[in-house]
């Protein structure tokens, strides 16, 4: 056999069988890696639970219930999420892609499915003042938490190298479990209850930092990390395609094809784009491999992002509710739009901020630029007819419902321009002062 022909039978007996495999550390400085199809497996099941998330979050705002919808809401992203990174950062130090390995990820990804059938049970206990933990919800974070605890040990026996860090992680994860089942089983005053769970996130998030600053960083590759965080940025923003095309599926169902439904329709896909453009402005895969340090900070931001993200499609299917029931405002639709994507755009510009380690005054007119569209869409929400419900019947509150959508479209645009015209150059001196 040729060299060539080795080199292939090698390539293919390490795609192909998946016996066990020594668990002993990736290259954290590996320039190729990349996402493989069982991370891209995995990925998908999170569409359904961050659409069932947002689906929540829309029928609870179009009852009334804003406050526990937006606490339920909360939560529930950061259950998603938390579980989603630290799978990541697990992967991307350890992923051998054996038999194991891939058992373990199809379990978390059932506990993903079960979590997602508690949703609705949360967000109901929200908005009667109870508590959000519910159950199955929990059961469901348990069974994607659990898989994660025995490969960390499998970690810690297999990598003598980093055995105490992984060791730490398996220890973190196993109490932490416990606390989040005693929230939903010990009836606590909610008060004392919602305390318990931010601790609980709080030390979820600083116990990695902790960790690897006292005990060594684990074999994480940043490079990797990046683009997996941007492919779950990408599966987030096809909610919101989707819940344009529930807005304008409602829309054409009352009133048939119409400018007004073109109109609508194209914001969404306007605004999904430049949502996506304005993400990938920031450099994030360049500059976390010159400084993989950054990435603690880097992918603690992208918890409020991925819920503002699915927090858009949660404001368009409110615009479906609008139309649908006429139980809500004009004044309720523009809100439920304009403030998932204003925060959107207040955590890129921390997402940028953090990655170049500066503080750029100079973004700060771009930065308001992209937020005057939005305080024009909740202007037009509240002079269109104030707290009035919304009706199709009437010309001016579909005019006003276009223009709501259209604003809140251009506030992405404006983002994306800025940026394309100035604000690469911030980046570029940025990246030259850290150098």
């Amino acid at each position: 056999m040729t060299e060539v022909t080795v080199d292939l039978r090698r390539q293919l007996r390490q795609e192909l069988r998946h016996r066990i495999r020594p668990m002993t550390g990736r290259d954290p400085d590996q320039r190729d890696r990349r996402t493989t199809p069982l991370e891209l497996l995995y990925d998908l099941v999170y569409v359904i639970a961050f659409g069932a998330a947002a689906e929540q979050l829309a029928e609870q705002l179009g009852e009334g219930h804003v406050a526990g919808g937006v606490g339920a809401y909360v939560f529930a992203v950061f259950s998603i999420t938390w579980a989603w990174t630290s799978f990541t950062w697990f992967s991307s130090a350890y992923g051998n892609d054996d038999a194991l390995f891939r058992v373990a990820t199809l379990v978390q990804m059932a506990g993903v499915v079960v979590l997602t059938f508690g949703l609705p049970a949360s967000f109901e206990a929200a908005a009667e003042g109870e508590n959000p933990n519910a159950l199955l919800m929990v059961i469901g974070y348990v069974v994607m938490r659990v898989p994660q605890l025995a490969l960390w040990l499998r970690a810690a026996a297999q990598d003598p190298r980093h055995r105490r860090t992984a060791r730490c992680y398996a220890l973190v994860v196993g109490v932490v479990q416990v606390c989040w089942v005693l929230t939903a089983v010990v009836h606590a005053p909610l008060a004392v209850t919602v305390a318990a769970l931010v601790v609980l996130a709080l030390a979820e998030i600083l116990a990695p930092v902790l960790i690897e600053r006292r005990l060594g960083r684990l074999p994480w590759n940043a490079g990797h990390v990046a683009e997996r965080f941007s492919l779950l940025t990408l599966i987030t923003l096809g909610e919101v395609v989707a819940a344009t095309t529930s807005a304008v599926g409602a829309l054409v169902g009352e009133r048939g094809w119409s400018v007004p439904a073109v109109v609508i329709v194209s914001s969404g896909l306007l605004l999904t784009g430049a949502l996506w453009w304005a993400y990938f402005l920031v450099p994030s895969q360049l500059v976390l491999q010159r400084w993989p340090r950054r990435t603690f900070a880097w992918r603690t931001v992208h918890l409020p992002l991925f819920g503002a993200l699915a927090a858009v499609g949660a404001g368009l299917r409110v615009a479906t509710v609008a139309v649908e029931r006429g139980e809500l405002s004009l004044l309720d639709v523009a809100l439920a739009l304009a403030v998932p994507v204003a925060a959107v755009v207040v955590v890129v510009y921390l997402l940028w901020s953090v990655l170049t380690h500066t503080w750029d005054a100079s973004h700060v007119p771009l930065f308001v630029l992209c937020l005057l569209p939005l305080a024009a869409a909740v202007v037009v929400g509240v002079t269109a007819d104030g707290d009035a419900r919304f009706d199709l019947e009437q010309p001016g509150d579909l005019t006003a419902l276009v223009a709501v959508t259209a604003l809140v479209a251009l506030s992405g645009v404006v983002e994306v321009v800025g940026h394309e015209r100035v604000g690469y150059r911030h980046t570029l001196q940025a990246v030259d002062r850290s150098s």
